[in-house]
């Protein structure tokens, strides 16, 4: 994948802008197996991962851009995972997987102490409270927490990943969803 700067980001927004098809050959460049390792976490299927980030590519081409994109590889991030957990969703609906992902959010959702507290059509509240919880996070805690959380990775997987056995990673887990369920009560 590389490393890639804002001036990249801004020649491949400007040629979505333009209607160049080489934008989507640019976002394939720059981003394609990032997207496909987010879109596969989540899916935990090659063909539906690929499927997957196609489906926001063409979602991208037939849509105009925001006006600002700040990051460009965030935004891109969220549709994949977005249409990735939408992806699931129907297969699970058609009772075709989806076990570590749903078993994910399952754990996650006891954390929350009202579902209210937040404005549904305004995420930067919501954003904005995880991000100072994951801040006050250790590095090891936070890469555990959005291996989990984020890139729906098994427990078995990440404590493979950081050579701890799966026990540990599970308490460690257990932990930060009890402090994110006091963070959270404290900011709702």
């Amino acid at each position: 994948m590389g490393t890639t700067s804002v001036a990249d980001d801004n020649r491949i927004l400007d040629l979505f802008r333009q209607d160049h098809e080489a934008a989507i050959e640019a976002i394939q460049s720059q981003y394609g197996k990032y997207l496909l390792r987010i879109a596969n976490g989540v899916l935990q299927n090659e063909q539906d991962a690929e499927e997957c980030v196609n489906d926001v590519l063409v979602h991208l081409w037939n849509n105009a851009l925001p006006e600002k994109i700040i990051s460009l590889k965030a935004y891109l991030s969220k549709l994949v995972r977005n249409r990735a957990i939408t992806t699931l969703r129907e297969k699970k609906r058609k009772k075709r997987g989806g076990e570590i992902v749903t078993v994910s959010y399952e754990e996650l959702s006891e954390c929350i102490p009202d579902p209210n507290c937040f404005d549904a059509d305004d995420d930067t509240g919501i954003k904005e409270t995880l991000d100072s919880f994951l801040i006050g996070l250790s590095k090891e805690n936070r890469i555990i927490f959005m291996k989990r959380y984020w890139f729906s990775l098994s427990v078995s997987e990440i404590a493979k990943q950081l050579g701890k056995n799966e026990r540990y990673v599970t308490n460690k887990l257990y932990v930060m969803r009890k402090k994110l369920q006091k963070h959270l009560k404290k900011k709702g």
